[in-house]
């Protein structure tokens, strides 16, 4: 079974443990200001009242479905997330973290449960919404060791109606760490019970030979004492394929959803239609990528990513093939019978080669 991912600090950018960044070193208001290029009285003025306000946006998006109320600052209290981000993004985080994070996708998510038996998934129950202001400053405060105050204007800058901003680019990272120490539990309850174990955003997943009804209850149970709610919780078995963030797993294979594959077929129809040069390229080059895009997510090993593997090459071939063919056709079109001399030779050749096919 494959065990959690190892840190890799090289793709993501982190740097250093989190009692190395500069938010643990005792920082005051102004070293806080100082970091996000703002002076300390300006810094307090975006933090509170009708002057925040200014900067954030607010919208109703609808999405699946789903309606979502999105509050997200912009102008200069966008530009104190972005600074406030950059550091935090700077933090060595937990193996089990996929995302948010530098370096990771979809696939390395799904690929950390290859070979298991059983599969539980569940989502926290609105996980921005729910983190609050006082949980910011709290955990602030007791992971950095933060004084109060500054933990509080972190806060204050971070939320919109004491809770996370849902759209800022800052939400996601501070999010995380704010729920670290919840995640850590979860994640030393799975280690205990030799169990793989890790999150996409609000997305849990744990996978291993055998998953008792004890740690379903332990799981929700510390969920719940860090102020959250889960839901959709479901347990899979390996029998077929087990979507974790989109991408399959089967036994020790990855595999993507069938309308991906579906739609492989549909345009090797498309391509099969074409008619001319022009809708052949075009067609070509759709299907490559989609193609591309399967073969990433299977591995280029394996065994479905091989056959794709040929039939790229096979498809580039063509399209070489027919560009070739097709630059011929075009110089005997422009040049007919005519008797070029040398100079002119080489300037058609030079706008034969310009052509964008």
């Amino acid at each position: 079974m494959q065990k959690m991912q190892r840190r890799s600090r090289k793709k993501t950018g982190e740097r250093y443990e989190l009692e190395r960044s500069p938010l643990a070193q005792s920082p005051t208001q102004k070293d806080i200001a100082a970091l996000v290029r703002e002076t300390k009285s300006d810094l307090k003025t975006l933090a509170t009242g009708r002057f925040k306000e200014q900067f954030l946006v607010r919208r109703t998006i609808t999405t699946n479905g789903k309606t979502r109320e999105l509050v997200y600052p912009e102008g200069r209290l966008r530009a104190v997330h972005e600074r406030l981000k950059f550091h935090l993004s700077k933090i060595v985080q937990p193996s089990y973290l996929m995302s948010p994070r530098k370096g990771r996708a979809q696939r390395d998510n799904a690929a950390a449960h290859l070979d298991a038996a059983q599969f539980l998934t569940l989502d926290l129950r609105q996980f921005y919404p729910s983190t609050t202001r006082q949980m910011i400053r709290n955990s602030l405060a007791a992971q950095f060791g933060m004084q109060t105050d500054v933990a509080g204007l972190i806060g204050h800058l971070a939320t919109a109606d004491d809770c996370a901003c849902f759209g800022s680019p800052l939400t996601p990272v501070l999010a995380a760490l704010v729920h670290r120490p919840m995640f850590d539990r979860i994640a030393d309850r799975c280690r205990s019970d030799d169990l793989s174990y890790t999150v996409w955003v609000d997305d849990l997943t744990i996978s291993g030979e055998r998953l008792t009804g004890d740690l379903r209850t332990a799981i929700r149970a510390i969920i719940s004492e860090h102020g959250l709610r889960s839901h959709k919780l479901k347990t899979y078995t390996g029998n077929r394929a087990v979507f974790i963030t989109g991408v399959g797993v089967v036994g020790s294979n990855l595999v993507v959803p069938r309308r991906l594959e579906l739609r492989s077929k549909e345009l090797w129809a498309e391509l099969k239609a074409c008619e001319t040069f022009e809708e052949k390229d075009t067609s070509s080059t759709r299907l490559l990528s989609h193609l591309g895009g399967i073969r990433a997510v299977v591995g280029p090993s394996s065994q479905r990513g091989q056959k794709i593997a040929s039939e790229m090459n096979s498809i580039r071939q063509k399209r070489e093939k027919a560009r070739r063919s097709h630059q011929q056709e075009f110089l005997a079109r422009t040049s007919g019978a005519l008797q070029l001399s040398d100079s002119e030779k080489i300037a058609r050749k030079a706008e034969i080669d310009a052509l964008p096919f």
